[in-house]
């Protein structure tokens, strides 16, 4: 098995896949996977910590595996999929956030079959630590059932099924709310709950449905909304992806997430005014907390 991408849920799968399996970790350099190979520090949903120590690999000495999972950022698509792409024997496995199918299934070029999954499964980085914050669960297409099986072995519950297609854009629109609204507003999950902050949640999502419901199934709006509460709930405390990357001046996944609903709207014939607007405000906060002058 190969995880390519150590950020903190990269580092949690392949901790829990390296207990059924051998498993190496990629790292984006030489570098970082030598600093990497000393080993990171777990600390498992119950409390509990341990110290990890994996093989580690730069990309251009990753070694054969019989499936590779990538768990980078949106921006670094193309690059993990070409390194996943030359080691994978059997597979390559997208758990992005974001929609990078087509990026992905490009950049690996046939070699092997690629595609998309979803998962709910959660982690994050904290004061040098990796903290495994819930399981979730993860859905992967049919092809991939070995190794749905060795993730659900490892306490990654998930399933191969056809149904993956709905989870995977279901996951997309719970993304488009969440992510750049709470890096806009600096906030939490959870205070996206604030009644007057869930009337801006509801207009984005009756703007986005059809958008959405137009590339594939997706619940009504009214049970979209539901499944976003519950979402919101249930991650009250913690900060989306996008709101510690705008914090902390790195690129963020705003293309792969909203950028994708705009392009889709825009060949659909729809404006998306709400959506445009988030899109612009992450941008630009993108820019200022890199200390880049705005964008005319």
């Amino acid at each position: 098995m190969t995880v390519v991408g150590p950020g903190a849920l990269g580092r949690v799968f392949a901790a829990r896949l390296s207990r059924v399996a051998p498993t190496a970790l990629v790292a984006r350099s030489r570098e970082r996977a030598a600093a990497l190979a000393e080993g990171y520090d777990l600390v498992l949903p119950a409390g509990r910590h341990e110290r990890v120590r994996l093989p580690v690999f730069g990309p251009e000495e990753a070694p054969p595996a019989r499936w590779a999972v990538v768990l980078v950022k949106g921006p670094d698509t193309e690059a993990a999929a070409r390194v996943a792409g030359a080691v994978a024997v059997e597979g390559v496995l997208s758990l992005q956030n974001g929609w990078v199918r087509e990026r992905l299934r490009a950049a690996v070029a046939g070699r092997v079959p690629a595609d998309q999954g979803a998962t709910t499964a959660a982690a994050m980085r904290e004061e040098g630590r990796t903290v495994w914050v819930a399981a979730g669960e993860t859905w992967l297409p049919p092809a991939f059932a070995p190794l749905a099986a060795r993730l659900t072995a490892a306490g990654l519950p998930a399933e191969a099924t056809p149904e993956v297609a709905a989870r995977r854009l279901e996951k997309l629109a719970v993304n488009l709310v969440v992510n750049p609204l709470t890096a806009v507003l600096d906030l939490p999950n959870g205070g996206l709950l604030d009644p007057e902050l869930w009337a801006t949640v509801r207009d984005l999502v009756l703007e986005m449905h059809p958008v959405l419901a137009a590339r594939g199934p997706l619940p009504d709006a009214e049970e979209l909304l539901a499944r976003i509460r519950a979402v919101l709930t249930a991650t009250a405390a913690n900060t989306s992806s996008m709101r510690a990357d705008v914090r902390a001046g790195r690129p963020s996944e705003i293309e792969e997430l909203t950028g994708v609903l705009l392009a889709w709207a825009r060949a659909g014939g729809r404006a998306l005014p709400r959506h445009e607007a988030l899109y612009r405000m992450v941008r630009a906060l993108e820019q200022v907390h890199r200390g880049e002058p705005l964008e005319e």
